[in-house]
């Protein structure tokens, strides 16, 4: 077995599954961003600009109806390649998500549950 490459942020593979998602969010003070994938340890976001890695940020959604706020920490940034025929180009962002309350982080692997339990079920059977 070959071990994983380190990250930009210095780990090694993923540490928790992802849940490919298309969510809307904002970034307290510098506008909206839709997050494209989920985890417990943090999300990817498509966002109209860059942000400094490093930067420390409030991040808040709906969950299920219900509000979700975050502190996140930009793991990198870098420019989504899907833009680039348009009109602006959009960031891809990584974020941590830094010190989750308890209550939050249960809520957030309820959710991510359901979802990958709603996509088994949508996918179909093979025949």
């Amino acid at each position: 077995m070959t071990p994983h490459k380190p990250t930009a942020a210095g780990r090694s593979g993923r540490r928790a599954p992802r849940v490919d998602i298309q969510l809307n969010a904002s970034l307290l003070g510098r506008g909206t961003v839709t997050l494209v994938d989920l985890s417990l340890l943090g999300c990817l976001a498509r966002c109209e600009r860059h942000l400094d890695p490093g930067s420390i940020l409030d991040l808040s959604l709906n969950l299920d109806g219900r509000p979700f706020t975050a502190k996140v920490k930009v793991v990198e940034s870098s420019m989504d390649g899907t833009s680039l025929s348009g009109p602006h180009p959009r960031y891809l962002t990584g974020f941590e998500f830094l010190s989750l309350p308890a209550d939050e982080e249960l809520r957030l692997r309820s959710f991510l549950e359901e979802e990958r339990r709603r996509r088994q079920r949508a996918r179909p059977s093979p025949s």
